[in-house]
């Protein structure tokens, strides 16, 4: 066999986005008011932004009289010769300099569980592009903590093959607090068992929510015991120990900030002609607009050639965000439309009235790839007739119901709803009972379906519901 060093040529074919893409994409997955801090925070490193406040914030005809008035009355020593605009790098005083980086540094927030992960990326090794894709993996968890994005999704925009970006997930799931980024709860508390240290029952443990989660969840103790060969008393130990776990490890940041959190629904149906209109919501954001001063300085002759590159580039950069953001408000507002036009049984019935519809009809309807509906209702409300609702929870997959008709799976969790809320506390419904119950009003699901619909609804089992 022979071994040894060569080198050869070769031609291979590989996609990528341009910055501006990458930019329109992440903006389009941004939430109002994530998009608004993205903003001022162009606004505060982009000198030739002007300072102009969002369209809720202008100041009164009187205010801007009197800052008129003041500043004809200051020292002409300070006087700039291109135009009467705020201050600017190029011709400021320190005082106003500090007022201004002052203004930017007093705006603070409790840390966010995307912020709290993403400073642990320099201690795990996720650097270079592999940040890049833990910035998307991060931006993709839920309240929880679990990644409800799109592996593929993000494999497009950053470029990464699959394996890399599912190990980068891999790697935040070991991040404080573990089990970020799971996709189900038992990879979620499996991630967390090296927690337990030398405890004598960090194995059990492992198999118990290895193999045994959702015997556990039903109830079934007889099969566990059976199964893992253990007495009652080992088994009470070791569930002890499993309640150490933390089964949404985000939610400690997401009520640490619950008081602070508002939701500012972004899209607003508005009846028009009889048929519901999609209105997106701008004026909470800043304006981008080019500062006069720096448009005279492109001109002025006097201006060293280093300046006007590094102004054309400030220029360009805050076109294409502005870009970026009307072509967001865009494709919010077509997609927002088109859920409406599939969904007028909502504006009538309420969640009842949801029938079945999956991003791609929305995308073969507005003519966009499914990724980018996925991204347009991602954390975006609407205020609606009957309410706030996330866009998200207007999609639903549908089930045959026995006259042959299609219904949601929201339609069929209403039900389920409905039936527990009516139930005699004193002895209410088992699982098997309400599959019975939904399929006589018409709807054919397994036990297995109405564990799996009654957890997502948060309502608990059996034993926790009744009332002695």
């Amino acid at each position: 066999m022979q071994t040894g060093l060569d080198l050869r040529q070769g031609m291979t074919q590989r996609q990528t986005l341009a910055p501006q893409m990458r930019q329109g994409l992440k903006m389009l997955a941004m939430s109002l008011p994530q998009l608004r801090d993205e903003l001022y925070a162009e606004l505060s490193h982009n000198p030739v932004i002007d300072d102009v406040e969002p369209t809720l914030e202008r100041n009164t005809t009187s205010e801007v009289e009197r800052a008129v008035e003041a500043r004809e009355k200051a020292d002409e020593s300070d006087y700039v010769d291109y135009d009467d605009v705020p201050e600017t790098p190029y011709n400021v005083d320190a005082d106003a300099i500090e007022r201004r980086q002052r203004f930017f540094d007093l705006q603070t927030k409790p840390e966010s569980l995307e912020e709290h992960l993403t400073n642990q990326f320099g201690m795990y090794g996720v650097d270079g592009s592999r940040a890049t894709v833990g910035e998307y993996i991060v931006g993709s968890l839920d309240a929880n903590g679990y990644f409800k994005g799109s592996i593929p999704d993000i494999v497009m925009v950053t470029g990464e093959p699959t394996e890399v970006v599912d190990e980068v997930r891999r790697t935040v799931m070991r991040m404080d607090p573990p089990g970020c980024a799971a996709l189900d709860p038992r990879e979620c508390l499996l991630a967390q068992v090296d927690k337990l240290g030398d405890s004598p029952f960090r194995e059990d443990v492992r198999e118990l929510i290895d193999l045994h989660l959702d015997d556990l969840a039903g109830g079934r103790r007889q099969k566990i015991l059976d199964e893992m060969k253990m007495s009652d008393e080992r088994l009470d130990d070791v569930l002890g120990e499993l309640r150490t776990l933390e089964p949404h490890p985000g939610r400690a940041y997401a009520s640490a900030a619950a008081d602070e959190r508002y939701i500012r629904p972004e899209v607003h149906a508005v009846k028009v002609n009889g048929r519901w209109m999609a209105r997106v919501d701008d004026r909470s954001l800043p304006e981008i607009r080019i500062s006069p001063r720096y448009i005279k300085m492109l001109e002025d002759p006097k201006v060293p050639k280093e300046t006007k590159d590094f102004i054309r580039d400030r220029i360009a950069a805050a076109e294409a965000i502005s870009e970026a953001v009307e072509h967001r408000q865009d494709t919010v507002t077509n997609i927002a439309q088109a859920i409406f036009d599939a969904q007028p049984g909502f504006f009538e019935n309420g969640l009842k009235g949801i029938g079945p519809l999956t991003m791609l009809e929305i995308a073969e309807k507005v003519g966009v790839h499914p990724t980018t509906v996925s991204r347009a209702v991602n954390d975006k409300y609407a205020s609606t007739p009957r309410g706030v609702i996330e866009l998200r929870k207007l999609f639903s997959s549908g089930i045959t119901a026995e006259d042959g008709t299609e219904v949601s799976k929201v339609d069929v969790k209403e039900h389920l709803r409905e039936l527990i809320e009516a139930e005699d506390k004193s002895s209410p419904y088992s699982d098997e009972k309400l599959a019975a119950l939904l399929k006589e009003k018409g709807f054919p699901v397994a036990r297995r379906t109405v564990n799996k619909y009654r957890v997502e609804l948060g309502i608990p089992g059996v034993k926790e519901r009744m009332v002695k």
